[in-house]
This record gives structure tokens, sequence and C-alpha cells, in this order.
């Protein structure tokens, strides 16, 4: 495992891994990558702008919507919060998950299936999280323990700012921070026709590790969320020893089903921001277990800007080759890559270059 790699894996982890069974369309989250708005967001606090989302009937509680052609605090990538661009299309949400330890201040995420769930049936959860590259203005930089997810017939009705002292049905019990898009998935049983969900912290502050992450002295664990799904599954779902996959709706994993050690894995960012504030200021694939063989990044007109075949390259810096400045905008890197028994694997994606 080279450096990169063990510097990645202390930062995140592969929350969840299915062998995905065969899965039914019938149902799903209405409205789940927040593209459908009311109108375009122009400050935070306006989740009332996407279709179908609540936050849990709170008089005060305010979570956000952005959009890439918002304006204001409410468009992307850079946000009041964090820089972040959307896992797919043009939007995405987030919410204030607690404050700092003791003060068990709270925000939440209700949204609504297409249709209520078959009692007994069995579902699997699929949904996208992230904290984003934090900006020195920003009061987050808190990781939380305890994330998880409530469901019910109707929304939860939260008392202001004050934890929902509900059960989840399904809980992370490790402290989740992540600046790049990570992915959740887990298998329930539906115990009645649920209708809502709602995504957050339950209980108070003192059941749940609240760490600092990033920044000197934040005052919040900020998420944002994307891409969520939910299909009934009409096969047996099984785990990676192909033994039948046991966990319920209100069983809590301790830890990742995945061996990160043995596991073939590759990250590369959406975003970087060469400032020179010590931040962020490189873009490099993270691979585990795979060899870097090529890596290019071009501008929009197809012009090389940067490339290395060095398996220790520390990135690029947003140089031309000849020492000029990339402007600010989108670029396309092209990755090549070889897994453990010797297979090539190729891959292509965009970046954004931020200043």
């Amino acid at each position: 495992m080279n450096r990169l790699t063990s510097s990645f894996l202390r930062a995140c982890f592969v929350l969840a891994l299915l062998v995905f069974p065969n899965l039914s369309k019938s149902q799903d989250v209405m409205n789940g990558g927040f593209e459908s708005v009311s109108s375009l967001p122009n400050t935070t606090g306006q989740w009332t702008l996407a279709d179908y989302w609540g936050n849990a009937l709170s008089a005060v509680g305010d979570p956000d919507v952005y959009h890439m052609e918002g304006s204001g605090g409410g468009d992307l990538p850079e946000t009041p919060v964090a820089i972040i661009s959307p896992l797919q299309g043009m939007a995405l949400a987030g919410f204030i998950a607690c404050g700092e330890e003791g003060t068990n201040r709270r925000e939440y995420l209700t949204g609504q299936f297409s249709e209520a769930l078959i009692a007994g049936a069995r579902y699997q959860m699929t949904f996208a999280i992230a904290n984003g590259e934090r900006t020195p203005f920003s009061e987050a930089g808190l990781g939380v323990s305890g994330l998880g997810m409530f469901f019910s017939e109707g929304s939860p009705e939260q008392i202001e700012l004050a934890p929902l002292e509900l059960e989840p049905h399904f809980a992370f019990s490790q402290v989740i921070f992540s600046r790049e898009w990570q992915w959740m998935a887990f298998a329930f049983t539906a115990q009645e026709a649920y209708t809502h969900f709602t995504w957050g912290v339950f209980g108070a502050d003192a059941q749940h590790g609240i760490e600092v992450r990033e920044g000197i002295a934040p005052s919040m664990a900020y998420y944002f969320l994307d891409g969520f799904k939910i299909s009934e599954i009409t096969g047996e779902l099984e785990n990676e020893d192909n033994t039948s996959d046991g966990r319920g709706p209100n069983v809590k994993p301790d830890r990742p089903n995945l061996d990160l050690d043995d596991a073939l894995s590759w990250f590369v960012p959406n975003a970087f921001t060469p400032n020179g504030d010590g931040e962020n200021d490189l873009f490099l694939p993270v691979l585990n277990n795979m060899d870097l063989i090529k890596m290019e990044v071009f501008n929009r007109w197809g012009e090389l800007m940067w490339m290395t075949a060095d398996p220790n390259a520390v990135g690029w810096n947003g140089l031309h080759a000849e020492g000029a400045e990339a402007l600010t905008g989108a670029y396309v890197w092209k990755l090549q890559m070889k897994k453990m028994n010797g297979q090539l694997v190729t891959k292509t994606g965009s970046l954004n270059l931020i200043r």
C-alpha cells in the first residue's frame, strides 16, 4: 500500500459493499437528486425549494439546497460551507447534522417514497454523502458518528433544533468525514408501509462521537447529500462471502464489509484548488492495490496540460508544462491502471480547477 493510498484510507472508508441482487423499479425516492426545484436558490436555508423534501417539520431547522445555476449562497461549486460539485445532475442538498459537543444542535432531511413500501418486503437504499472542500471561512469541520435513517408513515416532528429521540432503523457507528463523495448502501426489511425517511443524528450528543476533522475550532458537522434511491430486492442479497446478509433495519454495523487491505479500488477527485494554501493544491488519483500506468489531463480543446507515468508522482499543480497557470474551469482526465492480475483498466472523467 503506497503513501497516497494510506493517507486516503485514513480519511475515508467504504461504508458498505453489496453484491447487487435483482432489484425492482416500482418504488423510488421522489426527487432523489434534488434536481426538481420550484425556483433557483440564491442563499442558504432554502430547503423548501426542493420538491418532496422536508426538515422533519421543525419550525427553525434550515437545511440547504444548492444548484449549479443558483446564485449567491445557493450556487455551486463554491458554497458558504465548502466547495463541492454535484455527484450527478446539477443540484444537491446539505444540512447541519450536529453542532459542537454539548449543544445538541440538529438538522434533519426528510424525503418521500414514490409509493408506500410494502410491509415485509426487502429493500436496498443507496445515496451519496460528502463534507466537501472546506473554505477558509467555513464554520464546518466536525465529523460525527451515529448518522442514521429513520423510516416512518408520515414525517416525524422535530422541536426546533432539539435531537429527535427516535431509534434509527439503520445507523453507522463510525465517524463519517470525507471531502469527496462516498456511496452509502444498506439493506433492510420494511416493518410497515413506510412513506417517509429521515436522515440525521438521532439522540443526544452524549450518545455519539463528535470529532474535529478540519479547521481550528469548527462549530458544526455539515454534510452534503445526493443521489437517493431505493429498490425492492426480489432475489437473495449476499455479501462477499456468499452468505445471506442478515442485517435488518435495527442492526448497526460496527465496521465496513470490505477488507481495505485486499480490495481493488480507485478514486479520482472531481475538483482541486491550486491556490497555494496547502490544502487540495494538487490533483492526483488514489489507487489501492492497483498500479498507475499513465495519467493525462487535457483542456476543453484537447491540449495536453499534464501527464505522468510515475507511480510516485506528487500530482498536477495546475500549471502548463511551460510553467504558466492553467485557467479556472473544466478539464478532462484519462487514467490508465493495472490490476494485480495484470489486467489494464482505462478510465476518463472531468475535473474542475478552482482558484
